[in-house]
């Protein structure tokens, strides 16, 4: 039990004597001890479970975990310090003019700005960090308040100068005197910093308001992000993020500045920053690609993307304002740009001198020009209704569209849904222009769906196979509702009829139930408007399509002799009981012998293939037709007549009462039997 005391009284002591040394080195200002760097490790034995220890080994205990950095009350005060310091020095510089002269002023402010460096650097030397790190703040505000206050006060004449240019001025001082502080106290972290901010506003302050709303300011902006983006390569790694964020938002700003340009500005402002954008994105393309810049991989090919939709954007916005070809140049540029991308792309891209790696780069940065010069383009030519021209690029845009399909696997799918829909927008787009009219616009729709739904056929099996299916129902779609708005019926029944018919044999081949239900959907849509269109009235121009449609359908389930209602009924009830019910309201002689004899042609055809359907349907046919026909006569027979055939009908009936019941129910089985 003693051993076991002393065992854990040892540990104690290690765990105090660690938590004191992780305390002191954690305290601001602190240094490492020499007694700390010289110990020795403390062995560690080795941890065995809790039930094989011995009774006298204590438990080894956790390693204490690192405190959390808080606010030390030494920051704090320090802080304080120094912002009352430069507020005191504001107010001297303010109020204490009326009392003293401004040579006395300005030998005090000046005092306080060189003693607060130099107790500064006396603190950095003695490793006092916190204190150095708030001295220097407080010297770099009082550097910017006594140049400030030398030109309000007039000092040496200053007060002649202009604002903008002495607020540059006082801004490189303060950069210049920071950086050769920073080089005499390499530890302190506010020099650097006041440098690097002190040198933001300077090109803005130089150039001028007239001149920062044009290119120069672009350029000013674009350059300082460039220059924020060299000093990550020289500053300190905790200053690194405050350097890119400053080339952030300098990017920002040119970019936003140079794409405003191309929208408001004249000719010669927009073109100008297209170039300037142009190089910009070139050497983004090039610096970030340097992990020490932007400190973590980006995302694959994102910054060739992006540099190649800035550089569309800006160009299709001067060609855009350059007159009235600038935006059909645009578009024409945009599907050069694809094309090319496209050759760069497959198995066999045709490189030419460029390297094989950087072919994934130049080709995403070509598509996203291509892409943003399209939409720029595209946008203007809308704008201007120049709908005949957009037309034309829009079907040249199948060209792109083809190869792509056939040279790039991976987006063969997209490429072929927009090489068939291409012809489509263009037929469409020339309809808007006046150039095709409605009735012919459909009819190349027509022809589009047709042909999407041959491709869809041709390549059945393959992934793309949905991708022309859906295309030719948009166009088939698009065809019936461009020529129905001027109803031209007959033409649009011809041209469903088209589709349809494409459909139709696309589902034979591809063995896809619903695509063949809506072809024949279609097919039968397309008979009911040409006969509507035709002015037919008749019943049966619209329920014998129907009829053979449903039987079409339904011709696997012949085949395989399935139920008979689920399979022929609807076709024959479709095709005979409205038919029928039209004989008894009005009764054509020629009407009257078709139905009679389709009746019994399906009353035959279910006796001899043992089909219920059409025998029922036949049968109860023939019923109706004879009560509505022979019960208008029935009146007119002499009462004695109908008494006497009662009669003797009863008689019969009652004296083959069980010859009828069991005929009855025979026939009845015979009838329930069939399929």
């Amino acid at each position: 039990m003693l051993g076991r005391i002393g065992a854990t009284l040892e540990q104690l002591a290690r765990e105090r004597d660690e938590l004191l040394t992780t305390l002191r080195a954690a305290a601001p200002g602190a240094r490492p001890s020499p007694a700390a760097a010289v110990r020795p490790p403390v062995p560690v034995a080795p941890v065995l479970p809790a039930q094989q220890l011995p009774p006298w080994t204590p438990l080894p205990a956790e390693e204490p975990t690192a405190p959390r950095r808080r606010l030390s009350p030494q920051q704090v005060l320090l802080g304080l310090g120094a912002v009352l310091l430069v507020a005191g020095a504001l107010a001297f510089v303010a109020l204490g003019w009326t009392r003293f002269g401004l040579v006395f002023q300005a030998t005090v402010m000046l005092t306080g700005t060189v003693a607060a460096c130099a107790v500064s650097a006396w603190a950095a030397r003695r490793g006092l960090r916190a204190t150095e790190e708030a001295l220097a703040a407080a010297g770099t505000a009082l550097l910017a308040v006594d140049l400030g206050a030398a030109h309000a006060r007039g000092l040496l004449g200053l007060d002649q100068v202009a604002l903008r240019p002495w607020t540059a001025v006082s801004c490189l001082v303060v950069a210049a005197v920071a950086v050769a502080l920073g080089r005499s106290t390499r530890s302190t972290a506010t020099w650097p910093l006041a440098a690097l901010l002190a040198v933001q506003p300077v090109p803005a302050l130089l150039l001028g308001p007239d001149a920062l709303a044009g290119p120069a300011g672009v350029a000013a902006a674009l350059a300082l992000a460039g220059a924020d983006l060299a000093l990550v390569l020289a500053l300190r790694p905790a200053l690194v993020p405050v350097a890119r964020l400053l080339a952030v938002l300098c990017g920002g700003l040119g970019l936003g500045g140079g794409l405003l340009l191309g929208r408001a500005g004249d000719v010669g402002d927009a073109w100008t920053a297209t170039v300037l954008l142009a190089a910009a994105a070139g050497a983004a393309v090039l610096v970030l690609r340097v992990p020490r810049v932007v400190g973590r991989p980006l995302p694959g090919r994102t910054v060739e993307g992006a540099a190649g939709a800035v550089v569309g954007v800006s160009l299709g916005q001067s060609l855009g304002l350059s007159g009235s070809a600038g935006p059909v140049l645009a578009a024409a540029l945009a599907l050069l740009l694809a094309t090319a991308a496209v050759l760069l792309a497959g198995d066999r891209p045709l490189s030419g001198p460029l390297p094989r790696a950087a072919l994934p780069g130049v080709r995403t940065a070509l598509l996203a020009a291509g892409a943003a010069l399209a939409v720029v383009g595209g946008e203007q030519l809308l704008d201007a209704e120049r709908f005949t021209a957009l037309a034309l690029l829009v079907l040249a845009a199948t060209v792109p569209a083809v190869l792509a399909a056939v040279r790039v696997p991976g987006v063969r799918d997209g490429s072929t849904f927009v090489a068939l829909l291409a012809p489509a927008a263009a037929a469409l787009l020339a309809r808007e222009g006046g150039v095709l009219p409605s009735p012919a616009t459909g009819l190349l729709l027509a022809l589009v769906g047709a042909g999407a739904f041959a491709v869809a056929t041709w390549r059945a099996g393959a992934p793309e196979e949905r991708v022309c299916a859906a295309a030719g129902t948009l166009a088939g779609v698009a065809a019936g509702v461009t020529t129905a708005s001027v109803g031209a019926w007959g033409q649009v029944a011809l041209q469903l009829g088209v589709v349809g018919v494409a459909a139709g044999c696309y589902a034979l081949v591809s063995g896809r139930r619903p695509v063949a239900a809506l072809a024949l959907a279609d097919l039968v849509l397309a008979s009911w408007i040409a006969v509507g269109g035709a002015g037919v009235e008749t019943p049966e121009a619209y329920t014998l399509p129907a009829a053979v449609a449903l039987l079409v359908g339904v011709l696997p389930r012949l085949r395989t002799r399935g139920p008979s209602w689920a399979a022929e009924g609807a076709a024959v009830g479709v095709a005979l009981v409205p038919s029928t019910l039209a004989v008894a309201a009005a009764p054509p002689a020629l009407r009257l012998v078709l139905v009679v004899a389709g009746a019994v042609a399906m009353v035959a055809v279910g006796t001899l293939a043992h089909r219920q359907a059409p025998f029922v349907l036949g049968s109860c046919a023939l019923a109706f037709v004879a009560a509505t026909r022979l019960g208008p006569y029935a009146p007119l027979l002499p009462p004695w007549v109908t008494l006497a055939a009662a009669g003797l009908l009863l008689l019969v009936l009652g004296a083959t009462y069980e010859r009828r019941l069991a005929q009855a129910r025979e026939a009845v089985a015979w009838v329930a039997q069939m399929s």
